[in-house]
Order: C-alpha cells, then sequence, then structure tokens
C-alpha cells in the first residue's frame, strides 16, 4: 500500500473531518469538485450525483480523465491522480483549481476511504475503465473504443474506517444547490432532483431575501456583477434594504465564513452608495488565494479589496445608481 494511502487510512480526520456521514459527504464533494475542474477548463456543464445501496456515483460530462497519458512509475496520469497527491492543481494546468471542502486533497482521499472504486473515463474515442480497492489498483486500466464522453466515478465507502457507508445527503443537497448558483449555467443533480442558476447569485440573494416584505427596493435595484478584471472573476449580487445584511462569500468554490478582503471591497462600495442590503454575496475565481488560516475562512489578498470595490462602482455606475 503507498505511503500516502497508508496515512490518509489510518489518520482519516485529518482530512475529512470527525467520522460519520459528513467524512462520508466529503468524498462526494471532492468528485463533484472534480467534475468542477472539467466545467471551469470548457469542457463540461453537467454533474450527476447518484446512489443505489452504498454505492455512490458522481459522472460528468467532461473531456474524460488523462488515461492516456504518463504517470508515475509507469502508470498512467489518472491512475497517479487516485494514488498519489495533487503534484499539479489540474490535468490540464487551467486555472483557478476549486474544492468544495476547505481540507480538499484532490481523488486519493476517495480512493484511499473507500473499499471499492470503479473509474469509467471516455476520452478521446477511447472507454478507459480501471479499479481500485481499499486505496490500490487491482486492475490495469481496460481500453476499448467509444463515441462517448465524460467521466463515472462509483464508490463504497470504507465504514470501518469513517464509521459510516452513507453520506449526510443534506449535507451534499445545500452543497449542490449553493454550487450551481456559484457557477451560473452549470446544472447538478442528485437522483431527480436538478440544481441550475442561469443568473447565479442574484437569484440565491433573491431566494434569501423572498420572506422578506419588501425584500426589494424600487429606488435601489438589484446589483449582479459577472466580470473578470486583472484575473480575477467577480461574481457578486446583492437585493433589498434593510438595517442589517445578510452576507455570503466562496472563493474558487469555498465558503469564507469569515469573509475577507472580497467582501471588504464589496462593502467600500456599497457604502460610498449609502446602501445597505438585505443579502449581499460575493465568489471570487482567481490564481493564488492566500487565506488567514487551513480552515480558508478569510481572505488575505489585500490586492483583491481594490479590484472588487472597482468592479462593483462600475456596475452601479452602468446601472444609474451612482
Amino acid at each position: 500500500m503507498p505511503d500516502a494511502i497508508a496515512l490518509i487510512r489510518l489518520r482519516p480526520g485529518m482530512y475529512v473531518g470527525d467520522p460519520g456521514p459528513c467524512a462520508v459527504a466529503h468524498l462526494v464533494h471532492e468528485l463533484v469538485a472534480n467534475g468542477l475542474d472539467q466545467y471551469l477548463a470548457g469542457h463540461a456543464r453537467r454533474i450527476n450525483v447518484t446512489h443505489q445501496g452504498a454505492a455512490i456515483c458522481v459522472s460528468d460530462d467532461g473531456a474524460g480523465l488523462p488515461f492516456d497519458e504518463p504517470g508515475a512509475e509507469g502508470r498512467s496520469l489518472a491512475e497517479t491522480f487516485f494514488t498519489e497527491y495533487h503534484q499539479t492543481p489540474t490535468a490540464d494546468g487551467h486555472s483557478p483549481h476549486v474544492h468544495l471542502n476547505a481540507g480538499g486533497i484532490g481523488l486519493i482521499v476517495v480512493t484511499a476511504l473507500s473499499t471499492t472504486v470503479e473509474v469509467v473515463s471516455h476520452r478521446r474515442g477511447f472507454r478507459w475503465q480501471q479499479q481500485f480497492e481499499n486505496g490500490c489498483a487491482v486492475s490495469s486500466p481496460q481500453k476499448t473504443p467509444s463515441t462517448d464522453r465524460g467521466t463515472r466515478i462509483t464508490f463504497v465507502p470504507d465504514a470501518k474506517t469513517l464509521l459510516s457507508s452513507s453520506p449526510s445527503w443534506s449535507l451534499i443537497r445545500r452543497k449542490l444547490f449553493d454550487t450551481a448558483h456559484l457557477f451560473p449555467g452549470l446544472i447538478l443533480g442528485l437522483q431527480e432532483e436538478i440544481f441550475h442558476a442561469p443568473r447565479g447569485l442574484i437569484d440565491l440573494a433573491e431566494f434569501i431575501t423572498a420572506k422578506e416584505e419588501p425584500f426589494s427596493n424600487p429606488d435601489q435595484p438589484a446589483l449582479k456583477v459577472d466580470i473578470e478584471v486583472d484575473g480575477i472573476h467577480v461574481n457578486a449580487a446583492a437585493c433589498g434594504t434593510a438595517e442589517k445584511c445578510h452576507w455570503l462569500s466562496w472563493c474558487n468554490g469555498i465558503a469564507t465564513s469569515l469573509h475577507g478582503t472580497h467582501v471588504a471591497g464589496f462593502k467600500d462600495a456599497l457604502r460610498a452608495e449609502k446602501w445597505t442590503p438585505a443579502a449581499a454575496m460575493i465568489h471570487v475565481l482567481m490564481k493564488q488565494p492566500r487565506f488567514s488560516a487551513p480552515t480558508r475562512a478569510s481572505l488575505t489578498n489585500e490586492h483583491v479589496r481594490k479590484v472588487v470595490r472597482q468592479a462593483i462602482r462600475d456596475q452601479m455606475k452602468m446601472n444609474g445608481s451612482i
């Protein structure tokens, strides 16, 4: 057994938190994040999560995993992803790279903490299939011709190591709901349920404030920002008026519960407009984000504040609110 796999199995809490349903949900989120990488690279637009018995399946319609590229020690690059830590953030070098968990380490954690993993990947005219058990490959990649596309990963969580074989489905459902709003245009499925938010965060802001009366002010229209400035993609929304604002923020797909410089820039712009919305939220996608702690609860890149402030104020000017 590879040393990296053995370490994860020895102390799973260091990688997926306290054992139990939330830890199993962490594994699902890692696989969804793999599909998100395909979406950000422009290859995929749909990710599905299904389950039957103890087996959980995550699939996408992307370009497939690189079984046709060399990895370490004579293995394919795809097999390396399932048995070693990340050597590069993404397979094709696109950036930014996203995780949905603060402690995300990639596909290896799924292999290490599952009794079985089956990978089926359609790529460049071929179907590749490989099986893993308890963190180790038990077959060589099998290659057959195919005209399909996408990746399907099916795994059975190791109930002995994780103390559960079933995830918190409510936690997964909320994560997929939020993710659909963070990445407008992406379609996510959970069994028969579909999550799709073409307008992105403004849909979420209006959903949160829908119980407020009134939730919008005709003198202060809802704000929607979707722009890339200096390599930083700023996706932000605000609506309504209130004495206190309900704030939500993310960076590269991870919730920043203590906010940080992206929220500070947004607040600067709102303060200049003398507007306290009922709900405001922001998601930034960027290279090399820095955080205040390993939990990634607060973004600290100082230049992000200026970029966000200017992007918000420019959009307000276009809306005629300044």
